[in-house]
């Protein structure tokens, strides 16, 4: 499956299209659509059971569709009575039975391709089209005779080399814009291919399987432009001929690509219990999650750096990193205040000659009342402290008076240039990274040498 990238560019370059003063709301819709799928399979895993189900509802409904865009009378369930039993229809063009099964052999052969991540080429694209003509021999040829596109004014290339330049072109684009988002490859692979027009036949329904080649292989649900969309469709398709202008066409794909990711959403929620905004929210918590264990790693290193600097040839200093990141779980444990995520951080003890050993164990606990209400933030996980228990009941015992410089830290995610901290007296403030260190490797200085 594709990588979403984070910011969505629709780079166009290399290709006969152009978004005009369309592009800001286009790639704002395809940013979005990008974010939902990349929610679904993360969280949502989209169990077998969920793809099984969508799929086999909208197989027949894809089919049918797409043929009727180019003249079949069979709806969907004569479809699925034409694939899975082979019934010829009487009303119906015999022609109709056979397109609909050489359409179903061609997007199982779609669905294999999908599981090559490598960027479409013209073999994929002439083998689609054996298939959906029922072509033997498993591969079509580009045509070398001229073709009218009833309705349009766009002229195709007229012979075997000019369909063989676009084409060239085609893939050139396809391979060189590997990683461009997939809703962007689906539309300009898919209106470029209708502007070649490299077959005499079929044109469409290729280009139909080409884009959803590409969506599934992206983690997309195939798109379906349906039999009520025909004119719309060949309008959009008209204006991106002759001006080269994507905005009818992206419009309607992007669309359908929503239509059919939220069919998709709502087989994940009856099949295996999919809540969006709880997958939201926890790939909040996973981002959050990652930033405050970067964060604790930053600040560990800088304290190690005070102390050698403040012990200096006083006496050692050892450290001890707990490796005891946060899991996403833990992360939202805390900000329920839910103590079974505690954890340890890193311990500092300190060695000087004559003076009484120092020990001093970070950990990781919920927010206290005092910090929350002080910078009107809500639960989540701070810092804390531990000493030795002084009566010996314990090995360690959270001892704010004690604690060094600081007795509560926490981060306002996503800044992480502040922390916000809880002093030994109570006062509550803000400090830099290099602070905290400076301060609880002066406090342990201090509290060592007033042993």
């Amino acid at each position: 499956m594709a990588d979403y990238p984070e910011k969505v560019t629709f780079n166009l370059e290399g290709s006969p299209y152009s978004l005009e003063a369309t592009r800001g709301w286009i790639i704002e819709e395809v940013t979005k659509l990008h974010e939902r799928v990349k929610l679904l399979r993360a969280e949502g895993q989209l169990a077998d059971e969920t793809l099984r189900a969508y799929f086999t509802d909208k197989r027949f409904e894809q089919i049918a569709e797409s043929n009727a865009i180019e003249g079949s009378t069979l709806d969907i369930g004569e479809t699925q009575l034409a694939v899975v039993r082979g019934i010829t229809l009487t009303g119906h063009d015999p022609s109709y039975l056979a397109d609909a099964i050489n359409l179903s052999r061609a997007l199982d052969r779609l669905v294999e391709l999908a599981r090559d991540p490598r960027p479409t080429t013209l073999e994929q694209v002439k083998e689609l089209h054996a298939l959906i003509l029922g072509t033997p021999g498993g591969s079509s040829l580009f045509r070398s005779t001229p073709v009218i596109i009833s309705g349009s004014p766009h002229e195709p290339p007229a012979d075997w080399d000019g369909v063989m330049s676009g084409m060239d072109d085609w893939e050139h684009w396809s391979v060189a814009n590997a990683g461009a988002p997939v809703l962007t490859r689906a539309i300009v692979l898919h209106a470029w291919l209708t502007h070649i027009h490299p077959f005499t036949d079929g044109n469409g329904r290729t280009a139909r399987a080409i884009m959803n080649l590409e969506l599934v292989r992206g983690g997309f649900p195939s798109v379906i432009i349906r039999r009520r969309d025909r004119l719309r469709y060949y309008d959009a398709l008209a204006e991106s001929d002759v001006g080269g202008n994507l905005e009818l066409i992206a419009e309607l794909i992007l669309g359908r690509a929503e239509d059919a990711l939220r069919d998709l959403e709502r087989a994940a929620t009856r099949h295996q219990g999919y809540d969006a905004p709880q997958a939201r929210l926890r790939q909040a918590q996973e981002r959050q999650t990652a930033i405050w264990n970067e964060a604790i790693r930053l600040l560990f290193t800088l304290i190690e750096e005070a102390l050698d600097t403040a012990v200096g040839e006083m006496g050692d200093v050892t450290t001890r990193w707990y490796d005891a990141e946060l899991s996403t779980d833990d992360y939202a444990a805390l900000s329920l205040a839910d103590s079974r995520a505690n954890s340890w951080l890193f311990r500092i003890d300190v060695d000087v000659p004559g003076l009484p050993n120092r020990r001093f164990l970070a950990w990781t606990g919920y927010r206290s009342y005092d910090l929350k209400h002080s910078h009107n933030i809500s639960d989540g996980p701070s810092v804390f402290w531990s000493v030795p228990d002084p009566a010996g009941n314990r090995m360690w015992v959270k001892d704010d008076i004690q604690s060094p410089g600081v007795a509560e830290l926490t981060l306002e995610l996503p800044n992480v240039d502040r922390w916000l901290a809880r002093l030994p007296n109570g006062e509550t403030t803000t400090l830099l990274p290099s602070d905290v260190a400076r301060r609880v490797a002066t406090a342990v200085v201090e509290t060592t040498a007033g042993s």
